[in-house]
């Protein structure tokens, strides 16, 4: 698993059968101290994950394609859950 900052939407104009109308994110891999490390990979979301929210990134290719229902899918990546930041407001 990896955290990761959604920082952008990937489309195809072809892709395999099984990612057709799955929502495709770039996601930007995080250090403990919530800076970037390493080059973004893109992860299939199925919880609408909005742009800049931080996400737990699943990267168990056999999940990804029991997820999708598609035992022939080349997926890998997928986005299993969003991570809860405090809101900081302005005293």
């Amino acid at each position: 698993m990896q955290i990761a900052r959604i920082v952008g939407h990937a489309t195809a104009t072809l892709c395999h059968p099984s990612l057709s109308g799955k929502a495709m994110l770039l996601c930007q891999p995080l250090g403990h101290d919530d800076a970037p490390t390493g080059a973004p990979f893109v992860a299939i979301d199925v919880f609408g994950s909005a742009l800049h929210q931080k996400v737990l990134v699943s990267t168990d290719g056999l999940g990804a394609q029991h997820l999708i229902h598609d035992d022939t899918s080349p997926i890998r990546m997928f986005i299993q859950g969003l991570v809860d930041e405090p809101i900081l407001s302005a005293i």
